[in-house]
């Protein structure tokens, strides 16, 4: 598992699992939030935000987590070894 996905409802321990994973696998955690939020909570536009993911995604191992699913589930989950 080099390169893994983690999905779910706002609050129901995306980051903490992923963190924790990361720290166990040795793989880089992608935050989709942290990616998609420029400062002042100000939204990107959608292609800006689908090449940040793209680029994200680009290496060889990581674990992304975060939904975003219609703006990003094409770029993320072909790309999956597992996703929880």
């Amino acid at each position: 598992m080099q390169r893994i996905v983690i999905l779910g409802n706002a609050g129901s321990g995306k980051s903490t699992l992923a963190r924790a994973l990361g720290m166990r696998l040795g793989l880089p955690v992608v935050h989709l939030d942290t990616l998609f939020w420029e400062p002042d909570w100000v939204e990107p536009d959608a292609e800006q935000f689908r090449a940040r993911v793209s680029e994200a995604v680009a290496p060889t191992a990581w674990i992304c987590e975060g939904n975003y699913a219609r703006r990003t589930f094409d770029l993320r989950l072909p790309r999956a070894d597992l996703i929880i």
